[in-house]
């Protein structure tokens, strides 16, 4: 299990997210020039909105870790075949006269740090797009902002409720969104994930080891191996729908009310259900001798176990409800 960090207190955060009749911030195709668009707002309103075109920043020195955290501002970190890191910092802060606060660009000892520490304390945010070396971890907070890591080798990212999109994590991956969504796709390592009520999509989730928990939000999960994998899962009343294209070890699944719909191919599995008077229905072969087990508690809900035929669930489950498409960062 990789356990994620306890979000961190904040003053300030998301107050960029909550602006609303603001006007559009256009970054200028001047270098250097800085941009301030700003609108009138009524006494007790949000505070008037200042940006800086974007900057763009190369790392030559080498990095093996990244530690980013943007204060309430989108971060996008992708790994792929380049031996620098590029940074591209997008700044927004108010009042204007206040002056944009000063970006850290730093590395020690192979980590690289970007953050705004003023930005703990003052009304600003720093929005992050990097690219990485394919070999790097992440670790990332966002505080409200969208996060987006594809391609690198593990991450444990806070967003704080705002969106969260993994794709082609190699390595261990911990993951806590505060509400947010949840989008998994291509995850090899180890899972961690707790979303706080917010619903989870997980596609080609290859993990050996997975723990989920949704507090309320819908679960919705497809595991392609291997075999012998453990996988955990809890909703609190949202609803799971767990698919196996492989034999797994070990599954305990939990919804307190919410629907549990479990597809396993071969078998037999040592199985314990328990839908607290709700529907049930089991498909596969069972022996309380076998190695590989299954253990479903529905708390009331439709309750259904069966192999992969491809059908609908022959008992009354409510579907999870379709996710959106992934969240643009």
């Amino acid at each position: 299990m990789h356990p994620v960090a306890e979000p961190r207190p904040r003053v300030r955060g998301r107050w960029i997210w909550g602006l609303s009749g603001l006007a559009t911030i256009v970054a200028l195709g001047i270098p250097g020039a800085r941009l301030i668009t700003s609108a009138g707002s009524p006494v007790g309103g949000p505070p008037p909105v200042s940006a800086v075109p974007s900057r763009v920043v190369t790392v030559r020195q080498a990095v093996n870790s990244v530690n980013v955290e943007s204060y309430g501002s989108k971060v996008s970190v992708v790994g792929g075949p380049v031996r620098d890191t590029q940074v591209t910092e997008s700044i927004t802060y108010g009042p204007p006269d206040a002056g944009p606060p000063a970006v850290t660009v730093s590395v020690s000892d192979g980590r690289l740090t970007l953050a705004a520490p003023s930005c703990v304390v003052s009304p600003c945010s720093v929005g992050f797009t990097v690219t990485v070396p394919a070999d790097v971890t992440v670790t990332a907070t966002s505080d409200g902002g969208p996060v987006a890591v594809s391609g690198i080798a593990g991450a444990t990212i806070d967003s704080g409720g705002g969106p969260v999109q993994a794709t082609g994590i190699r390595g261990p991956l911990a993951v806590q969104t505060g509400g947010g969504m949840l989008v998994l796709d291509g995850i090899s390592g180890p899972l961690h994930a707790d979303t706080g009520g917010g619903p989870l999509l997980g596609r080609g989730v290859a993990a050996a080891m997975t723990t989920v928990i949704t507090e309320g939000g819908d679960a919705d999960l497809g595991f392609t191996g291997p075999a012998g994998a453990a996988a955990t899962v809890s909703t609190a009343g949202g609803g799971a729908q767990l698919q196996f294209t492989a034999a797994p070890r070990s599954v305990v699944v939990s919804t307190d009310g919410g629907s549990a719909f479990v597809t396993v191919p071969g078998g037999p599995y040592a199985l314990t259900t328990d839908s607290d008077g709700g529907p049930q229905l089991v498909g596969i072969a069972t022996n309380p001798a076998a190695h590989s087990s299954i253990t479903v508690t529905s708390g009331g809900g439709p309750l259904q176990v069966e192999p992969p035929t491809g059908r609908a669930p022959k008992v009354p489950v409510p579907p999870v409800p379709k996710l959106p498409a992934a969240p643009k960062v």
